[in-house]
């Protein structure tokens, strides 16, 4: 096998493929690839007897655009272009084959990334189209939701989308029931260590001095 390898290396540069196939008794296929693991090329010698023996320019030339050719479609884009593109571009309210057809009409429903779940109120080019379904159940009921607030659930479960279970608050009450000062003692704790302890690793890392010791509760 590495025989094989070495006779490869040494004729490839200067040897067609089809040729060394014949010579290894092996695919044109299985040539190529070897050549393109190997990463052999052709000498310029042999890329330059090409044309005269095969005559592979000559029998292109008739088919190539002529020097300072203008392409008839120059400075159309899209369906300026002309042809048949109208007959082949989606028409509008078109609805793919391959997606449910419950997924595209007022009021479908979906869970989003964050686990909230979203209710289709629009199809108007621009327009979001998803309007999360709480916030739709809480206007429909008590009107827009003002400016610096926002609504919460009750027991925390974003799934539970009924009227009691939804609350109206500012965000910066939101914001206070988030913070860590709410937490048990021995948890803020931990927290607070694991973050001086990542603020040392980010000082020792850029070569700075730490600020502050690390101090244990």
């Amino acid at each position: 096998m590495d025989s094989e390898i070495w006779r490869l290396i040494a004729l490839h540069p200067d040897v067609g493929n089809a040729q060394l196939a014949r010579r290894f008794k092996r695919s044109y296929s299985s040539i190529c690839g070897m050549a393109a693991t190997l990463g052999l090329r052709k000498s310029p010698e042999y890329l330059s007897s090409i044309p005269a023996s095969t005559g592979m320019l000559e029998a292109g030339r008739a088919f190539r655009f002529p020097k300072g050719h203008v392409p008839w479609t120059a400075g159309r884009k899209g369906w300026k272009a002309g042809g048949r593109s109208a007959e082949t571009r989606f028409k509008k309210g078109n609805f793919p084959a391959n997606r449910d057809p419950d997924f595209y009409v007022p009021g479908a429903l979906r869970v989003n990334a964050g686990g909230y779940i979203d209710m289709r109120t629009s199809f108007e080019p621009g327009a979001r189209g998803w309007t999360a379904l709480h916030r739709v159940l809480w206007e429909d009921a008590r009107g827009p939701v003002p400016r610096g607030f926002c609504l919460r659930f009750k027991d925390r479960d974003s799934l539970n989308v009924e009227l009691p279970n939804l609350e109206l608050i500012s965000r910066r009450d939101s914001l206070l029931r988030n913070t860590i000062h709410n937490l048990p003692p021995a948890l803020k704790s931990s927290i607070q260590l694991l973050g001086q302890l990542k603020r040392r690793i980010r000082e020792k890392q850029d070569g700075r001095s730490a600020q502050s010791p690390v101090r244990h509760a």
